[in-house]
């Protein structure tokens, strides 16, 4: 049976105190109303003290029982009754005044404990209290399930403190509640108990008997409160060898409260042990006292110094550890393997994480008890393996080994604090060649200023073709021009002027073969052609009559203006030229075509120097690096390889990044079908179907870490250790995921100072903080997590960081010759702008071949 109250009545704080002139005993008589009040006055003072001033914790559990055990003795029957009244008059008082405080109250008694335990047949069946290992009593399997229950019921785990009172006076009864208690580990953080012993129910009922009976000498020399005498001559131990078999941690909030005498004062005892199973002993520690006028008074080295602090002391408890190794090569012990830098690139997360645990160990004084595994823990056909497994499986108390902290991992593990800060990434030495460099003639100057020299060479071509022009018929040259044209140098003006005389007559004159041979080579032909007699009354004829028409104008054309195709073209030639810092041998007399010639080769000169520079700047440069997401890697044309290791498989298995999947598929191996990827693992799979799908393999080489056994033997695996991925990046075309803890040491022993600085990183994911884990609930988290804050603000951190993580090697970049030269690459494009030219040259010299042909055939045949 037990009462719920809740109390919400706030008093002046002097109701509670009471005058010591009240507590203290006037009559050296026990009489039945004066010492009821007097220690449930003591006890309720004593509860809203610890529980409001010391603990500020507001909620409260008192486990109590209606009577004390009674004694066996003759004499001492006659004062059972009187003793129960006074016990029940009591804790009807406490009660009383517990309401009349500001604290949320529970009272539990612990009599149905005897009415849960009670055997048939009657008896206790020979059962002796704290006589088992753990000081435990002895029960059937359907009672221990029904004291779970009932302890479930008065005592739940609950997000807020709460404090647990348990009255010593009970007996039996109070130590099986106790050992209840520890079977369910609820000497946690989470409670905070207190456990009062009081001399009016311990030591009172031994001065009765004997001042009232004739005891013997050995029972008379028993000092009072040492063991007591209960229904069924039942030995109940004594309190304090009774909590050293108590589950009872480092994080153990337990107090005990002694009255030892009639004065109206508790001697308060801090309790804790390292831990049971850890081989650990209970201390017991006092920390101060309780007197009505002062208060609780604690020791001042207990104010100042928090719960971790005052148990530094763990008295060589035996810690299980469990750390992960992955190193098939591993020589000598493993203490020695974790402890010194050999091969200090392989497992390096995990050798940091120990160390720190071994700075952590000898602040507290515990040994380790050390084992191994190969896994940090994934789910492996519904369940965790490795380091995790172990711990839910109660296989190891902590792990010495880091771990990502998952959502899927929290419910099964606790942490301590961060730990060691992983950053795997790609790793390659970046092409020379890109895209950029294919074009690099055209990298000086941009698309904008591409464009202006073009406009302006346009329209300079026009203008000096403009310019020559004009030139060429106003002014009279003696055998020289701007430019020349193809015939050579024009003749005299009188002399031209007198040819177009002679010229006029024959226009009015009949046309004839023998008329026109002495003036012109090429136009008797024409003029042939021209009198050829033709019969016009056919089509055939008159088409020939037409194209012959056609050629004889597009002659007399060419013959009136030949000067002016070839002074364009050569325009053209000369801006080209003067572009190109070469240059036509001709001269002008015109003051404007000057000005023109001066401008276009004082811009060519300023176009020159700065296309010049750059192209030698860009020799000289840092090469231009295009890969730089994961993205553009998948997409470039680069292998890629993997570190073999557990977390890089895991995270192909349960990404859900596109980009992650299609370089999982284009460039390590194929992605397993849909159907098999939402299988379920505890579904049987049939065994020839996964020989024959390349797929089918996905999941167990997630899931084995042997597989990497192969990589220095299978040059066609992606799935490499570092030695042998990092030894293929000497090459171009590879990129290797590693850890950046473990390349950095083989990169700055193997590679030269100009491969480091081809380098370049790409991460897959960021980088991941790893935490040290625990079992579930344990009483070792806050003792890591204090290790772990002490070791960071002291520098023990950062020096075994500096120890186990390489640093970055320096890019040391130094200009040598080999930087100067130019490799095909780079002048690819020109070589393909030349093949280019060659190409079109011969297509247009067969064009104006063919043409040749087919004119002259059009010719003979009008002939």
């Amino acid at each position: 049976m037990h009462w719920w109250l809740l109390i919400l009545l706030v008093h002046d704080a002097t109701e509670g105190f009471l005058q010591e002139h009240d507590l203290v005993l006037e009559s050296s008589d026990y009489g039945a109303v004066v010492e009821p009040l007097r220690t449930s006055l003591l006890q309720s003072h004593f509860l809203l003290e610890f529980a409001i001033r010391h603990k500020h914790i507001p909620r409260l559990t008192l486990f109590t029982c209606q009577e004390p055990p009674a004694s066996q003795t003759p004499l001492a029957k006659d004062h059972a009754e009187l003793l129960g009244v006074a016990f029940a008059a009591k804790n009807v008082q406490l009660i009383k005044n517990l309401y009349q405080n500001e604290l949320f109250v529970r009272i539990v008694q612990l009599d149905e404990l005897a009415q849960l335990t009670a055997q048939p047949g009657g008896g206790a069946g020979g059962r002796r209290p704290g006589s088992g290992p753990s000081g435990g009593f002895s029960q059937t399997p359907s009672q221990a399930q029904s004291l779970a229950e009932w302890l479930d019921s008065v005592l739940q785990m609950e997000a807020f403190r709460q404090i647990a009172v348990v009255d010593l006076a009970c007996g039996s009864l109070s130590r099986r509640f106790l050992e209840l208690a520890s079977t369910k580990m609820l000497y946690s953080e989470k409670f905070h108990w207190l456990l009062i012993e009081d001399f009016a129910w311990q030591g009172r009922l031994s001065t009765v008997v004997e001042k009232e009976a004739t005891a013997t000498a050995e029972e008379m020399e028993k000092p009072s409160g040492q063991y007591l005498q209960t229904s069924g001559d039942e030995e109940v131990p004594t309190i304090e060898s009774f909590l050293g078999g108590m589950n009872l941690y480092m994080n153990t909030e337990l107090t005990l409260a002694k009255r030892m005498s009639e004065a109206a004062h508790y001697t308060l005892f801090d309790v804790w042990n390292p831990g049971l199973n850890y081989g650990g002993h209970v201390n017991l520690t006092e920390i101060g006292s309780f007197a009505p006028l002062k208060g609780i008074q604690l020791h001042a080295w207990f104010q100042t110094t928090s719960t971790v602090r005052r148990r530094m002391d763990m008295q060589h408890a035996r810690v299980r550890c469990m750390v992960v190794v992955t190193n098939k090569n591993m020589t000598g012990t493993l203490m020695y393997y974790l402890t010194h830098t050999v091969s200090g690139h392989i497992d390096t997360m995990n050798r940091f994480n120990f160390n720190l645990l071994m700075a952590v160990r000898d602040m507290f004084n515990w040994t380790f008890v050390l084992s191994r595994t190969t896994s940090w823990g994934y789910v492996k056909n519904g369940r965790f393996d490795g380091m995790i497994g172990a711990l839910i499986r109660n296989e190891t108390d902590i792990g010495g080994a880091p771990i990502f902290y998952w959502l899927e991992r929290h419910k099964w593990i606790d942490v301590a604090g961060r730990s060691w800060s992983s950053r795997p990434c790609f790793i390659f030495r970046h092409p020379r060649s890109t895209q950029k460099d294919r074009i690099v003639f055209l990298q000086p100057f941009t698309n904008d200023v591409w464009v202006l020299i073009m406009g302006c060479g346009i329209i300079t071509v026009l203008i000096l073709w403009l310019l020559t022009t004009i030139e060429w018929k106003l002014v009279p040259h003696d055998g020289s021009a701007l430019i020349k044209p193809k015939g050579g140098a024009p003749p005299p003006r009188h002399q031209y002027q007198q040819e177009e005389h002679h010229q006029e007559p024959l226009e009015v004159r009949p046309i004839t073969a023998a008329s026109v041979v002495p003036i012109e080579e090429k136009v008797p032909e024409e003029d042939e052609d021209a009198v050829m007699p033709i019969d016009a009354g056919t089509l055939w004829q008159r088409c020939y009559m037409k194209l012959n028409k056609y050629l004889k104008e597009r002659k007399a054309k060419q013959k009136k203006s030949p000067e002016r195709v070839g002074l364009f073209l050569e325009s053209v030639l000369f801006f080209v030229g003067i572009i190109c810092q070469q240059g036509l041998g001709f001269s002008t007399s015109f003051v404007s075509g000057r000005c023109i010639v001066i401008t276009s080769l004082l811009f060519s000169f300023c176009i020159y120097q700065f296309y010049s520079a750059s192209i030698v700047g860009t020799l000289l440069m840092e090469k231009p690096k295009t890969i730089k997401t994961l993205s553009d890697l998948v997409h470039s044309s680069l292998k890629v390889g993997m570190e073999d290791i557990l977390y890089n498989r895991d995270y192909f298995l349960h990404t859900k990044d596109p980009v992650s999947m299609e370089l999982y598929a284009k460039k390590i191996t194929s992605l397993p079908t849909s159907k098999e990827n939402e299988a379920d693992e505890d579904e049987p799979v049939d065994a020839a179907a996964s020989s024959t799908d390349p797929a089918k393999s996905y999941r167990d080489i997630v899931h084995s870490h042997e597989t990497g056994a192969h990589a220095k033997d299978n040059s066609a695996s992606n799935w490499l250790d570092p030695e042998t991925g990092l030894r293929r990046l000497s090459g171009l075309g590879f990129a290797f995921h590693v850890d950046v803890a473990a390349a950095y040491k083989i990169i700055a022993e193997t590679f030269s100072e100009q491969d480091i600085c081809d380098l370049t990183e790409v991460s897959m994911f960021p980088p991941q903080k790893t935490v040290c884990i625990m079992q579930k609930n344990s009483p070792m988290r806050k003792v890591i997590s204090y290790g772990l804050r002490r070791v960071t603000e002291t520098g023990i951190l950062t020096y075994h960081f500096n120890v186990w993580h390489s640093r970055k090697p320096p890019c040391v970049k130094k200009i040598e010759t080999s930087d100067l030269h130019v490799d095909m690459d780079t002048v690819s494009s020109a070589l393909l702008i030349l093949l280019f030219s060659y190409g079109i040259t011969l297509l247009i010299l067969g064009i104006e071949i063919l043409y040749s042909k087919w004119q002259y055939r059009i010719v003979i045949r009008l002939n």
